[in-house]
């Protein structure tokens, strides 16, 4: 008879290194260890994986920040996301759940940097007075933050080695992105589909299987990373470029909506479970 599977979820564990190799080990910091035929490290920005199969790189404060805060949809924005953009800054709001909340993100160029990290808590009259100019929707919606996250945006190299023995990166891990194409939880989605049909094309060779992962991901990954860190601009316009290009946007928006979005198929309409 067929075994079940099972797992075995275990919360609130620190990870302090990781141990490569054909058996890999994983070390928690209340001493305990576990490990398996195969580690995933898909720990995020600061990942423990990463820096056991990578030396240690430098990353490089953006001078921009974001806040991310959550707002009930009084306003009804339909299922899409709403962009507000100002000189040196911009919001994005986009509907959560059943369209209930709004996930607002809203990101400012500035000197004075911010720790880097998603749950930074900040207060809310911070936010609302980085983007004090802007009015309409923008403004009824940063009037509703009650709590907001703080974190400075760094800009970090794709990791060199994504593998190791039995040892693999995946998602943040191995490829931190800046926001600005909202590509960061997508990426992680195409790599695991490509790391699974690896280990399914090649089951009893897992080192194979890793190295054909990262020669599948590796460049679009970092393609994608570079259009992301290239694109922050064009939210921030100043004058005099501001009013003519905010004009062909709109313009573009209305008249020619398909020829605008056509320069990111490469992103949007790549079909990660179609590729050979």
């Amino acid at each position: 008879a067929a075994r079940e599977a099972g797992v075995q979820v275990r919360l609130l564990q620190k990870v302090e290194r990781v141990d490569c190799g054909p058996k890999p080990v994983v070390h928690l910091a209340n001493g305990a260890q576990c490990g398996g035929d195969l580690v995933i490290g898909a720990d995020g920005l600061h990942s423990q994986a990463r820096r056991a199969l990578n030396e240690a790189s430098q990353p490089f404060f953006t001078g921009q920040v974001a806040w991310r805060a959550i707002v009930p949809n009084h306003s009804k924005l339909p299922a899409e996301a709403q962009v507000f953009m100002g000189p040196g800054r911009h919001l994005v709001a986009y509907p959560l759940r059943d369209g209930s909340l709004l996930n607002l993100v809203a990101a400012q160029e500035r000197r004075a940097w911010a720790d880097e990290g998603w749950h930074l808590p900040d207060d809310p009259e911070n936010m609302r007075r980085a983007f004090a100019g802007f009015g309409g929707e923008a403004h009824q919606l940063l009037s509703q933050v009650q709590d907001c996250a703080l974190w400075g945006l760094f800009r970090h190299p794709v990791a060199p080695h994504w593998h190791r023995g039995a040892v693999a990166l995946l998602g943040d891990a191995a490829h931190p992105t800046l926001p600005f194409m909202a590509q960061g939880g997508n990426l992680a989605l195409e790599d695991a589909w490509v790391l699974g049909a690896a280990l399914q094309a090649q089951p009893g060779d897992i080192p194979a299987a890793l190295a054909s992962y990262q020669t599948h991901r590796r460049d679009r990954a970092a393609r994608v990373v570079e259009a992301a860190s290239r694109n922050a601009w064009k939210y921030h316009l100043r004058a005099p470029l501001s009013w003519p290009a905010h004009q062909i946007l709109k313009l573009g928006g209305r008249f020619a909506p398909q020829k605008m979005v056509a320069q990111f198929d490469w992103i949007y309409r790549h079909d990660v479970t179609q590729q050979g």
